[in-house]
């Protein structure tokens, strides 16, 4: 190539600068040969290949868990690869051709990028079930002025975060964070469930196990939060148009109905 990819010094071998860039552009004609060769054998009338998927929480993926069988049954040569990570990180491999597809909440940096809603959730108080306010049926910001909350860290969730003060703000107070977490929701819930706290999380029915847990509607404002498949807009192969295309015919949701969408 007329350039040093590698250098040998007395730690180890370390990439070079040419060496990064090889690798990150490399990564791209890979992913787009693959791509290219799940084009063909669909023309050729045979729906296969791999898609890799990105998540942030196991609640995401089993939402997503009915798509992916039915897509598996109907296509069997079709593959699923998964990878765990927070929506920043999701993003970011997406535009470096790392991930295929990824499930992500909005609003979002989705410039250059497709994406299709298929999960609206609203929000909830979440208390400890021995609370005070546990024995309300709504609440509204202002009744949790003085509180204490468990809450995620502004450098996992700086969207959902700020949203979180804005409202706070707006309601006319400052919240008291006692405990931050860097994961979401489940650990946040576990700790509300042991009392360290409260916290206003989309309300994932399937968490509603958990224990020592009550939720209460939001009633002032309602919010909700959308989730949704983001994909490249120049790199759609026929695989990934039909997982997405099947995907909203079983979980879509109209982005276009009232309401007041947050990406808290």
């Amino acid at each position: 190539m007329g350039v040093k990819l590698l250098e040998r010094g007395r730690h180890g071998v370390n990439v070079t600068t040419a060496g990064r860039e090889f690798h990150r552009r490399a990564k791209v004609v890979l992913a787009d040969a693959a791509r290219a060769a799940d084009a063909a054998r669909i023309a050729g009338g045979a729906i296969a290949g791999r898609l890799t998927l990105g998540f942030p929480t196991g609640l995401h993926l089993d939402h997503l868990s009915p798509v992916i069988r039915a897509f598996r049954a109907l296509h069997p040569r079709a593959e699923f690869s998964f990878i765990h990570q927070l929506p920043a990180a999701q993003l970011k491999m997406l535009r470096e051709g790392s991930l295929d597809v990824v499930f992500v909440n909005l609003p979002g940096p989705l410039a250059g990028l497709e994406h299709a809603v298929v999960w609206r959730v609203p929000f909830s108080v979440v208390l400890p079930e021995t609370h005070r306010l546990a024995r309300r049926k709504s609440l509204e910001f202002k009744d949790l002025a003085g509180e204490d909350f468990v809450f995620c860290t502004r450098e996992s969730r700086p969207e959902f975060y700020d949203e979180f003060f804005r409202h706070c703000t707006n309601a006319g107070f400052r919240p008291q964070v006692v405990q931050e977490v860097g994961g979401y929701p489940t650990t946040m819930l576990a700790l509300v469930g042991l009392g360290v706290g409260l916290s206003i999380l989309p309300h994932f029915e399937r968490a509603e196990g958990i224990r020592g847990i009550v939720w209460r509607p939001l009633a002032r404002p309602k919010l909700w939060v959308d989730f949704a498949l983001v994909w490249p807009h120049k790199a759609v192969s026929p695989l990934l148009r039909e997982f997405v295309t099947m995907a909203q015919q079983m979980l879509g949701v109209d982005a276009t109905r009232g309401g007041s969408v947050t990406g808290l």
